[in-house]
């Protein structure tokens, strides 16, 4: 089997979103790898370490400039380095995580000759251009738009099984995909669950934990007065820490960047995680990565509706609030509703329940083999 991302085994994304999935799949599946590496990688480390696994690892150099030349140059890098493996062993199945990939994957599906898994991760086009990354009023990036929606018809046809990470997106993919029959399985961003231990709660009380990136497509601008509806202490973590103290407007908060491991350790029980993003039409495909690292944690999540299946997933099993609105009001009302959540005795391990049952990445590595052999079996 080829598997194929964009994104680097040396970046945490390509460690906990790619690595975990394939260590777990690698005893029963032959699989040859392929990731676009920034600069920094350790490859030599990361060789060894896939090797134990009994992963080929097919590293490739990742790109970012000029823009969109960059890109094509991967693709055509990527496309050579399938035709190449190809020939050395046919796969039975070529797995590609989002667009870039399967574009690669469908060019050289005439080597591979393969069944196809579209992993999307994600509504990539739109995500560009809600984004701004692609500019609306920018005429090159409004063809690139036509092209990639083009593209990504292509995409959905001619998989053979689709992943997506929502229930949410299903309607949106078969409409696209132009056939009733197509294969569509939901896997939500998964994590490790055994690196999130539901640790004492603090003796000072809890605290509101903002983990990750601040702009693009992250409100962190409406932590401040979340934060002020609720009088609770603020943390931050982030790469970005200029940006949080500026964004903040004099909010009192403890700003620091922390390595990817130790992040785990900085959650604890009674703490209220903070996943607040720009709802879109795109964003109906998107699982945040950190709404499921705080449930594990045995954290409740502060979230807005319209992103994926979160607001229904909180309000279901009652594993935190639904934000209805940005104003006061709707601040205050957050604000009494999470308090009265917070006195349940429950709530901690009903959090790491639901993360057990939704997001566990030994039953999303379980899901993937499933479809695997759904495959192989047709073949």
């Amino acid at each position: 089997m080829f598997y194929v991302s964009y994104d680097g085994m040396g970046e945490p994304l390509g460690r906990s979103q790619v690595l975990a999935y394939v260590f777990r799949l690698a005893p029963r599946h032959r699989i040859t790898l392929f990731s676009f590496e920034k600069p920094d990688a350790d490859i030599a480390a990361l060789r060894s370490e896939l090797r134990e696994h009994g992963i080929d690892w097919r590293p490739l150099s990742y790109h970012k400039r000029p823009p969109v030349l960059s890109t094509l140059l991967d693709v055509i890098a990527g496309c050579r380095a399938l035709r190449t493996a190809s020939r050395q062993e046919r796969p039975d199945i070529v797995h590609v995580r989002s667009y870039v990939p399967a574009l690669m994957a469908l060019w050289a599906r005439r080597w591979t000759r393969a069944k196809l898994v579209f992993d999307i991760r994600g509504f990539w086009a739109d995500e560009r251009v809600e984004g701004g990354i692609w500019p609306r009023d920018h005429r090159l990036y409004r063809a690139l738009y036509r092209i990639a929606k083009w593209c990504e018809r292509r995409f959905f046809a001619a998989a053979d099984a689709v992943v997506t990470l929502t229930e949410a997106s299903v309607p949106q993919i078969r409409s696209w995909a132009g056939r009733p029959d197509v294969d569509i399985t939901v896997i939500p961003t998964c994590v490790d669950l055994s690196r999130f231990a539901i640790t004492a709660p603090r003796p000072a009380g809890p605290r509101l934990i903002w983990c990750g990136s601040i702009g693009t497509w992250y409100r962190f601008d409406l932590v401040p007065a979340l934060t002020t509806s609720l009088g609770f202490p603020l943390e931050v973590l982030t790469r970005q820490t200029d940006l949080a103290q500026a964004a903040l407007r004099g909010v009192p908060a403890t700003i620091r960047t922390l390595p990817p491991e130790e992040v785990p350790g900085a959650f604890c029980t009674g703490d209220v995680g903070i996943s607040l993003c720009v709802s879109s039409f795109s964003k109906i495909a998107s699982a945040p990565t950190r709404f499921a690292e705080y449930l594990a944690a045995g954290m409740p999540v502060v979230v807005n509706s319209g992103i994926g299946d979160v607001a229904a997933i909180v309000e279901q099993h009652r594993v935190g609030v639904v934000l209805n609105g940005t104003d006061d009001r709707a601040m205050s009302d957050a604000a009494e509703r999470l308090r009265a959540l917070l006195a349940d005795a429950h709530l901690a391990a009903r959090c790491r329940e639901v993360a057990q049952d939704l997001f566990d990445v030994d039953s999303g590595s379980r899901s993937y083999a499933r479809i695997y052999h759904r495959l192989l079996a047709d073949s």
